[in-house]
């Protein structure tokens, strides 16, 4: 076995197949130090049974992946795994699974960047890395390209969220009652649209005034973790209203039907034109109102992150510029005596 640089700047390992014939496999490394490591780890046998029996193209492998996502992912994860795979054929080709390198990835990832964002590269960069990561573990490539290829940096962006103000004049606006009590309580809870137009009324305590967020035959969290959140006074005092005329075990609907995500989206977003405010306002904006009011008011990051149910607190960072004044009054608990 040895090893040799293409024009591509990919370096390919050679060996001699059961009959003595001269056979190449791409590495995925532009290092020699990688290459070098790769050559170590290649198992010559296992790698003759994997190519032989597992040849996939990239869009066999996505039709693969697709039946697996269904029973593993949420709607909306599934949903952004088949835009990036449709975009990856797009643009790559529906090669083979194994010629998928380095410069490729690289490629589509500057291309997405220029058509349409660095958050929509890192999206797709998320959802691919996994994704060929299981090819990896069913054997239908030796390596993950994309543990070669760095993960996209994005810009941080602070996420736009309403004033009390400018959240009256949106609930001023709002004549339907299930409307004003949706929005209401989104601001009120920080729960995810998902979450509240899956949610019944037997997953509400009104003596214990709490409400319990979990998985179903019918839903799944995002972070496929049950949780409770607490309700107060105002939102107690709606639910109760509401459940008196309640007629579905819904507790947001259409005659009965759970209402549909993109139109309570679109119907929300009117709301936010015509009462005047950021056009870049939409209904997820909610979510970060109330955790933006909760840190501005001094609540710790680590009870924010408890309440909209982040598994990581890094996530939850994202609102660390908003308590200045909690920073101030920590760091002026410290103090040096010098007389």
């Amino acid at each position: 076995m040895f090893l040799s640089k293409r024009s591509n700047g990919i370096y390919y390992l050679w060996y001699n197949d059961e009959g003595g014939r001269k056979q190449k496999v791409s590495t995925s490394c532009n290092l020699k130090s990688d290459a070098v490591k790769f050559l170590r780890d290649f198992n010559e046998n296992e790698h003759k049974r994997k190519i032989h029996l597992t040849l996939k193209t990239v869009r066999e492998f996505f039709s693969d992946y697709q039946n697996y996502s269904k029973s593993v992912h949420t709607l909306k994860t599934q949903q952004s795994i088949d835009s990036a795979f449709r975009e990856l054929l797009r643009i790559v080709g529906d090669i083979r699974l194994d010629k998928v390198g380095i410069r490729d990835i690289e490629s589509f990832l500057a291309q997405k960047k220029v058509e349409a964002s660095e958050w929509t590269a890192r999206k797709y960069y998320i959802s691919l890395a996994s994704a060929f990561e299981t090819a990896k573990r069913w054997d239908y490539i030796p390596l993950n390209p994309f543990r070669k290829v760095q993960k996209p940096k994005t810009s941080e962006v602070q996420p736009v969220h309403l004033t009390k103000e400018g959240m009256k004049s949106l609930l001023n606006l709002v004549a339907d009652t299930q409307s004003k009590n949706l929005y209401l309580m989104a601001v009120l809870t920080g729960l995810r649209l998902g979450e509240l137009l899956n949610l019944q009324w037997s997953d509400i305590d009104l003596d214990a005034r709490v409400i319990q967020i979990r998985n179903s035959d019918t839903f799944t969290t995002k972070s496929r973790k049950n949780r409770s959140i607490p309700m107060n006074e105002q939102l107690h005092q709606a639910f109760v209203i509401m459940k008196n005329v309640a007629g579905s075990e819904l507790v947001f609907h259409s005659k009965g039907k759970r209402l549909k995500a993109n139109w309570v989206s679109k119907v929300f977003k009117s709301y936010v034109i015509k009462a005047g405010l950021n056009e870049k306002l939409h209904f997820h904006s909610l979510r970060h109102t109330f955790a933006s009011w909760l840190v501005q008011d001094g609540v710790s990051l680590y009870e924010v992150q408890k309440l909209l149910g982040h598994s990581n607190i890094s996530v939850t960072q994202v609102y660390s510029h908003l308590q200045p004044e909690t920073l101030h009054a920590t760091v002026n608990k410290i103090s040096i005596p010098l007389n």
